[in-house]
């Protein structure tokens, strides 16, 4: 959603195909791959469920060493900048390590965040998300029901992470999943620009901050 990770994270993962005995991504198939699920990406590879773990992990160790070389997808800081200024709390939640994320950030000035929450498991970032809203309710004495919580993504997966957690979802075009395929999630709004997200923000009740 923020780094434009989708190349080098092609040439990763087809780097490591023949270590780990999974197809290589065809540069002519992402227009298809960008239109699937998590699921259907790891059965296009061939990846079986059991060996993923290992292989984020490896993912991980590679995509520290290609962080120097990684910039923002698109010009986002004017937004966060923003955000912040109005008083709302801004989280990153990742399959990245977060030592990884950290480093973007801090090497492209965008050091505008409140937490990061990294979990090596790729299909579970419901979880991580339901932690996130409980601790919010608790310091907000909130109902879990009416909290105003937004996940904003570029992958379908995050979509349907939010909608398991219950948290409100944005999805972003401008990400590794296509328009089309992420409209087909139902996220609760879908946008284009970074500054869209202001929109969404001030039409928010006084007090969700």
């Amino acid at each position: 959603t923020i780094a434009d990770t989708l190349r080098i994270l092609i040439k990763i993962i087809n780097r490591l195909a023949d270590e780990f005995a999974y197809n290589k991504i065809r540069m002519h198939d992402l227009h298809y791959i960008k239109s699937m699920r998590t699921r259907d990406i790891l059965a296009y590879l061939n990846i079986p469920v059991l060996k993923l773990p290992f292989i984020i992990r490896r993912i991980r160790m590679e995509m520290n060493k290609e962080i120097p070389m990684l910039k923002p997808s698109v010009n986002i800081k004017p937004t966060l900048e923003a955000l912040n200024d109005e008083g709302y709390k801004i989280g990153i939640l990742t399959t990245n390590a977060s030592s990884n994320v950290r480093t973007f950030l801090k090497n492209n000035d965008l050091e505008l965040f409140d937490f990061i929450r990294s979990t090596h498991h790729l299909l579970a970032k419901h979880l991580i998300l339901k932690k996130i809203k409980r601790s919010y309710c608790y310091h907000h004495n909130s109902n879990p029901s009416q909290s105003m919580i937004f996940y904003v993504g570029d992958e379908v997966r995050d979509i349907e992470a939010g909608k398991k957690a219950g948290v409100k979802t944005i999805a972003v075009s401008w990400g590794f999943n296509s328009r089309d395929a992420l409209l087909a999630e139902r996220p609760d709004y879908i946008i284009d620009r970074p500054e869209e997200l202001e929109y969404i923000a001030k039409a928010l009740p006084i007090g969700y901050r």
